[in-house]
């Protein structure tokens, strides 16, 4: 990553307007120290491991390798940044006196000159210089632009055909004014901070273009006019000095956020369902960091850096974790196929008390086993039941009588569910819910019971299940992913038909929530400017909603398939 800054930050030195590049070279400093923080987090991280009773003031952080280049990269910026403003500086400086040259100009114009037709003509020259001259250095241009306004001003006074032919042109100047100033009293209904400052500058660039109004008015109506703007202008500014303050506030409340995400980080995760849990935590964090307000842009922007480095170390542990639990994976995949094989070496035997023995037991060794890849588990599973499905078939075909056979399901039913009473919870979550699917698959496996039997046998089933899933306090993803196992089961009932069509109508609805969200992601750019933080917001809501639905639906299809 930082290899790539370095390069980004090589091109933008090559810029012919070094000026151009502020704005990335800003965004390169922000993702390089995000690094650094990674970088940082990681090196602390490993001396504490090594210093179990070393001190946070002993840590002495070794910067990247490549920290030199980037300094020297910066020097070599800086210096081209302090050439190009000076060069900015004297260019305004020569403006400066320009424009100063051209106010002389003006004030000589409309004392001395009393060719009418040739004062015009030398004040358009004059002004057309004015315009076409670029920007004066900041801490002149109030006091050259009041000179500038008032020698123009003068200039149309002090020519006499002006007042001659401009009489007229005064009144309609003083009418436009007075409409300005009836827009002025409006501002106050305005209550939106934004909507109210592009109304001020409006009225305040319009009143600057209308012109002369008649002179025993002029003062008043100016004075008047300013006067409400700068009403306007003070509400504007307490508006921004409450966002000031909140941003402090703001501020605060994220800086937590960032200790909180440390704190995660030296934690201990060695368990599977420690991850998940933290997970769910860090996400929460995530969520809760976009709805805090507004933070000034600069501050916003190293914080979030920093914020978003440690969230991304933290999902890169994630990732290593469970990278390493493929090994534990593959050992459990073994284990089951040793299951699988001595299920099949029983299937055809005739010794039926003692293969229906070794059956069940094998059935309680594959509980005890742990899980495969998810990918693989349902596979094996299958294989596995093949297996006991075709002892158990040939037992219920050897029973012949279909009494004798509902009153062995009896039995075999009413030793399952005993054994599911009995289980107990392991206190994995996931391990606990394949456990109690492969209880549910084994349940629907055996056949009818007695019908004086059935209310009862389906009551204590459902009261074992719901007793099970209660403790574990299944969330909705669970609990539909369960009820849609069972409107599996009644579409296959239809024939391969209906699994193809149901398949046809999740890969339709996975089309087009991907149509939605590249639409949300389009619409992210049009929103831009103050207020369009909020818009972004939910936009980014229903972009994460539409994919965790995509995630549900590649399960259900998956469920399918399988």
């Amino acid at each position: 990553m930082k290899e790539e800054l370095i390069g980004q930050l090589r091109d933008l030195l090559q810029a012919e307007d070094i000026m151009l590049v502020r704005d990335q070279v800003k965004n390169i400093r922000s993702n390089w120290k995000a690094e650094s923080v990674k970088e940082r987090q990681l090196q602390w991280e490993q001396f504490k491991s090594e210093n179990a009773e070393g001190a946070e003031t002993d840590f002495v952080y070794t910067p990247h390798e490549l920290e030199g280049s980037l300094q020297e990269l910066l020097k070599e910026y800086e210096d081209k940044i302090q050439v190009a403003g000076k060069a900015l500086a004297q260019e305004r400086a020569r403006n400066f006196e320009i424009k100063s040259d051209l106010c002389d100009r003006m004030e000589r114009l409309s004392k001395n000159e009393e060719n009418i037709g040739k004062a015009f003509s030398l004040q358009k020259e004059i002004k057309d210089y004015w315009d076409n001259t670029g920007d004066v250095p900041g801490d002149k241009y109030p006091a050259l632009i009041d000179r500038w306004h008032k020698a123009n001003q003068d200039f149309f006074y002090h020519i006499n055909i002006y007042k001659e032919l401009q009489a007229n042109d005064l009144k309609v100047n003083q009418k436009l004014k007075e409409e300005l100033m009836e827009l002025a009293k409006g501002l106050s209904t305005i209550e939106s901070i934004n909507e109210l400052e592009v109304e001020v500058r409006k009225l305040q660039r319009d009143w600057m273009q209308i012109g002369p109004s008649p002179k025993e008015t002029f003062q008043k109506m100016g004075d008047d006019f300013f006067g409400i703007l700068r009403v306007e202008q003070e509400r504007i500014q307490a508006h921004y000095d409450a966002l000031s303050a909140s941003s402090n506030e703001n501020l605060s409340k994220k800086t937590l956020l960032i200790q909180r995400m440390k704190e995660i980080l030296e934690l201990d995760l060695s368990q599977s369902n420690s991850w998940n849990k933290w997970t769910e935590e860090v996400l929460k964090l995530q969520e809760e960091w976009k709805t805090i307000g507004w933070v000034k842009k600069k501050e916003n922007e190293e914080i979030w850096q920093e914020f978003r480095g440690l969230c991304d170390l933290f999902f890169t542990k994630r990732s290593t974790y469970f990278e390493s639990r493929k090994e534990v994976y593959e050992k459990n995949k073994k284990a089951k196929e040793t299951i699988i094989n001595d299920a099949k070496a029983l299937q055809d035997s005739s010794d039926w008390k003692l293969a229906t023995e070794g059956i069940k037991k094998l059935q309680d060794k594959w509980k005890q086993v742990g899980g495969a890849d998810p990918k693989e588990e349902q596979k094996l599973w299958q294989r596995f039941r093949s297996a006991c499905d075709v002892f158990f078939q040939r037992k219920k075909e050897h029973f012949g009588e279909l009494t004798g056979i509902q009153e062995e399901n009896l039995r075999l039913k009413e030793a399952l569910l005993t054994e599911i009473e009995n289980t107990p919870l392991s206190g994995n979550k996931n391990e606990d819910l394949a456990m109690l699917r492969l209880f549910n698959e084994r349940w629907q496996a055996l056949g009818h019971v007695p019908r004086e039997h059935y209310a009862k046998m389906q009551a204590r089933h459902k009261a074992a299940f719901d007793d099970k899933y209660g403790k574990l306090n299944a969330d909705r993803k669970e609990a539909d992913m369960t009820r849609y196992k069972s409107r599996i089961e009644t579409i296959k009932s239809t024939g391969d038909k209906g699994l193809s069509r149901e398949k046809m109508i999740l890969r339709d609805k996975i089309d087009k929530l991907k149509g939605d969200i590249k639409s949300y992601e389009n619409n992210m750019g049009i929103f831009t400017g103050k207020g369009a933080e909020g818009m972004r917001k939910e936009i980014e809501k229903k972009i994460v909603a539409a994919k965790r639905e995509i995630s549900e639906i590649l399960e259900k299809i998956s469920l399918i398939q399988n």
